[in-house]
């Protein structure tokens, strides 16, 4: 008798080559090499889903702090990949969207909130995590280094929800 999936552990740092062997791919949950119509197909309808996209890695500069700059790019990567999912009829929530903008729109007069705050940003996308029927992981520069991706990603298979990995595997 096999173990259930959400008792397979997984590693607490990215490993997305143990995760290539994981049995949730042979039950249908796991797919690596997807895309938005691959999503579109196998996503529940009517229900959102969780776009995981890197931020804490993208939105710093050369100097390690964070940047406006580097946060918007990160940001328009989120926004490109939403659009892409709605062309094929899926809604898509991106933390790192809300999250930037709510970070923006509060610099000045001085910042109110940290954006690099692993732990509050990880409790805040928690709620919207659970209310998505998937994560997807689009392929942008940083998310196979992603903490944030790789414990969402954990988080949905425990919770036995589908992930849709638009890389074949880890950047190289």
């Amino acid at each position: 008798m096999t173990a259930p999936l959400h008792s397979l552990p997984l590693p607490r740092v990215p490993d997305w080559t143990a995760l290539r062997a994981h049995p949730a791919r042979d039950a249908g949950l796991l797919h690596f090499g997807a895309g938005p119509a691959l999503v579109a197909r196998r996503a529940k309808l009517g229900r959102p889903v969780y776009l995981a996209t890197p931020y804490s890695l993208r939105a710093v500069g050369p100097d390690g702090r964070w940047s406006a700059d580097m946060s918007a790019a990160a940001m328009g990567d989120a926004g490109r990949e939403i659009v892409r999912l709605l062309q094929v009829g899926v809604t898509a929530i991106s933390p790192v969207a809300l999250s930037g903008v709510a970070v923006h729109a509060t610099l000045y007069p001085r910042p109110v909130l940290d954006p690099l705050d692993g732990a509050l940003w990880a409790e805040w996308c928690r709620p919207i995590l659970d209310a998505c029927s998937a994560v997807v992981v689009p392929d942008i520069r940083g998310w196979s280094r992603s903490l944030g991706i790789w414990h969402e990603v954990r988080a949905a298979l425990a919770r036995q929800t589908s992930v849709f990995v638009y890389a074949e595997g880890p950047e190289r």
